[in-house]
């Protein structure tokens, strides 16, 4: 069966001089990768998950016994805080609360406040997604007091069994007299405090100070050891964030999103320009193909326009329903049109005029209202004048009509 690749992940931390990046699996040893200067550091591109351990100077660490219920320890540990004088959040991102031991109703608590210093990185373009405190990332000897450095500076973390309940730095620069006095003034102040166990040694990971005169000032047997490497912490073990992180990384977030905005517009914007690019190469194809057209036509339509005319031309003389002969016929139809004589007769197809001469006035009366009654002439509208009578009784009329048009 293959086995599954654990992720390999960044974790930035002080180192004794200067700032140091290491790499490794989550829960197991790191390796060290590079090493910056004692103004910060910065993470790699790769890592799937980047840590960032801050020295103790950017933490107050310190031990308390809280009476309570469980559910209630992290209120009791911000009453606690604010009893101390210590300013902090009051969220998870500034203050970590952890029962290391619980006794008679009571539980000995390990408080982690963040306090306001600026972080340690050159460079904010990848920020980490966990921040956690540096003394965390070792396994430390139980019910012991370890000094080591982190940047030049003396540090002590003081364990109770196997859990670290107090870390911080020493003001003093070397582990001599003042050290140690130091040292020693700390543990009497966790003792007063009820929170100090039975300390069994003190573990070295420095090459300096006299081990016979640390056995008579503290009372503990010290030896001396290389220090670790550090392991990386499981996920989700710290949620403390910087807040200066917080903004950073909401500016970022927002940055990003006007980025992705910016583009997904100018992704539109230039969709749409191509869209209308397209659509405009599309129509003058299409036009050119039909001026192509149209001028493949032109020979041909001049002919058929030729021919229009000509048919036009003919139609009074084959269109049985407009050709002179059938409309003077029309006319000729009357039984009174035997006696009449026509003197005039004009027609086109929108025109007809008539006159003539009839023997008498009553058959000229009757011949024109038989045309202006036949339903062959009736589109002209035929009307005229009254027959004028001559001295020998004969009779001239005159009939005009037009066909009237729609108009549109």
């Amino acid at each position: 069966m293959a086995r599954t690749r654990k992720s390999i992940h960044e974790l930035l931390l002080p180192g004794a001089s200067v700032w140091q990046s290491w790499t490794g699996a989550e829960g197991e040893l790191c390796q060290q990768r590079s090493e910056f200067t004692t103004e910060g550091g910065s993470f790699g591109k790769e890592a799937p998950r980047r840590v960032l351990a801050l020295p103790a100077a950017h933490f107050w660490v310190l031990p308390a016994w809280l009476k309570g219920e469980t559910e209630h320890l992290r209120s009791m540990a911000l009453l606690h805080l604010e009893r101390m004088g210590v300013k902090s959040g009051e969220d998870e991102a500034a203050v970590q609360v952890r029962s290391v031991a619980a006794k008679e109703g009571a539980n000995l608590a390990r408080v982690i406040a963040l306090k306001d210093l600026p972080v340690p990185l050159n460079d904010t373009a990848r920020l980490p997604d966990e921040v956690t405190l540096h003394a965390l990332c070792y396994p430390m000897v139980q019910n012991s007091i370890t000094l080591f450095r982190e940047l030049g500076r003396l540090v002590v973390a003081i364990t109770s069994g196997s859990q670290l309940i107090y870390c911080a730095p020493l003001s003093s620069p070397r582990l001599d007299d003042h050290a140690l006095a130091e040292l020693n003034n700390i543990c009497l102040q966790l003792s007063f405090q009820g929170v100090l166990g039975r300390l069994e040694s003190i573990v070295l990971w420095i090459d300096e100070g006299d081990l016979g005169k640390i056995q008579r000032v503290t009372g503990l047997a010290p030896f001396r050891c290389d220090m670790p490497a550090p392991t990386m912490p499981q996920r989700g073990s710290s949620l403390l964030m910087p807040e200066e992180l917080v903004h950073e990384s909401r500016r970022q977030g927002t940055r990003a999103r006007t980025r992705f905005l910016a583009m997904t517009f100018g992704a539109a914007a230039a969709a749409a320009i191509a869209l209308v690019a397209t659509l405009t190469a599309f129509a003058l194809k299409e036009r050119n193909m039909l001026r192509e057209k149209v001028a493949e036509l032109m020979p041909r339509a001049s002919r058929v326009m030729d021919h229009k005319r000509a048919w036009m031309e003919a139609v009074p003389a084959v269109d049985p329903t407009t050709w002179p002969q059938q409309v003077l016929l029309h006319c000729m139809e009357p039984e009174s049109s035997k006696e009449a004589l026509l003197t005039h007769w004009e027609w086109t197809p929108d025109m007809l005029s008539i006159m003539g001469r009839m023997p008498s006035a009553s058959l000229a009366l009757e011949y024109t209202q038989a045309l202006k009654d036949s339903e062959a002439l009736a589109q002209y509208g035929l009307d005229g004048p009254a027959p004028v009578i001559a001295a020998d009784q004969s009779t001239t009329f005159e009939m005009k009509g037009g066909v009237a048009h729609e108009e549109e």
